[in-house]
């Protein structure tokens, strides 16, 4: 009963990749446009709400809040499209890793505030001269505002403003053009301009502010400091685990299920097992979730329901 509880248990949390794996992760403005679009699709078509987001040149931030199971999902989404989108327009090799690390905030309403603002304030803290509200690749222009500003995604590149449009209104090509997907969609209702799936459509701003309560609030933790990034940065290594080489993680994993059920083919194991070993795997050797997945051979989101 307990497991069923903590599976349905909504919660925050973090969801990040390591920038110095991924530095060809968005290339050009055009790549921006596409993966803020895929964020919205992703948004459409999994239960995880998105709190707050920002993208840049090398990783993205998300605050996301939903289930384990719920916000696992939008991971694995957002990584295969994302994947699948690059593989079709880069040329040559292209062997960048993209492990994304997930994991839960926590009750301590210090630091949910603290990694609420992280997320936000991240562009501006990487040397780019730009104010949160005004960073077109992340969603921190929807917050404390006072309602009578335009939307920073309303002005074109040559600084004109433009017209929003619905999803809807558009031909088919176009729709799959900007969702990059021929197999899902996002509501026809949800409005574009210049090319990009407003944010607006899908950020929980009132639940973002409420994190806050106060714009006062909001602006203290946005300000930062030193400590408080290193306690998200200390949450981060702590979850993402270790990556061995894939040989010697073949043989820890063969070697434990001797160990635990006699045998050395992990495909012999009936899912409970492979959870079983999937667990010491985590706790003896802090391997990371997608490692795991692919030595027990289930899932990833499956495992992080059940592998703390």
């Amino acid at each position: 009963m307990r497991r069923l509880e903590q599976m349905d248990y909504k919660q925050y949390f973090h969801y990040c990749s390591d920038g110095s794996k991924s530095r060809e992760f968005i290339l050009d403005r055009e790549d921006f446009v596409s993966v803020m679009n895929i964020v919205a699709l992703c948004a459409a078509n999994t239960d995880a709400v998105i709190v707050a987001f920002s993208l840049e040149d090398t990783h993205p931030h998300f605050l996301l809040y939903g289930t384990v199971e719920e916000c696992s999902r939008f991971k694995v989404l957002f990584e295969s499209t994302y994947v699948r989108h690059a593989c079709r327009t880069r040329e040559g090799p292209w062997d960048m890793v993209f492990d994304g690390v997930l994991y839960p905030v926590g009750d301590d309403i210090r630091y949910l505030r603290n990694v609420a603002a992280y997320v936000v304030f991240q562009p501006t803290k990487d040397g780019k001269r730009i104010m949160p509200q005004d960073y077109l690749w992340g969603s921190g222009s929807l917050y404390f505002r006072s309602g009578v500003n335009l939307p920073v995604w309303y002005f074109d590149e040559k600084g004109g403003v433009s017209s929003p449009i619905s999803f809807g209104s558009l031909a088919n090509r176009m729709k799959i053009r900007i969702i990059h997907s021929k197999s899902l969609t996002i509501p026809f209702d949800w409005t574009i301009c210049n090319g990009i799936v407003l944010p607006s459509n899908y950020v929980d701003v009132a639940r973002y502010e409420g994190i806050f309560e106060s714009a006062n609030s909001f602006r203290v933790f946005l300000s930062g400091n030193r400590q408080r990034e290193e306690e998200i940065r200390g949450q981060l290594a702590h979850y993402s685990g270790i990556s061995m080489e894939d040989s010697e993680a073949r043989l820890i994993c063969s070697n434990e299920c001797e160990n635990l059920f006699g045998f050395r083919d992990v495909r012999r194991l009936e899912p409970k097992r492979r959870i079983t070993l999937a667990q010491l795997l985590r706790r003896q050797y802090r391997l990371s979730f997608r490692q795991i997945s692919a030595l027990v051979r289930l899932p990833e989101p499956e495992i992080r329901k059940f592998v703390p």
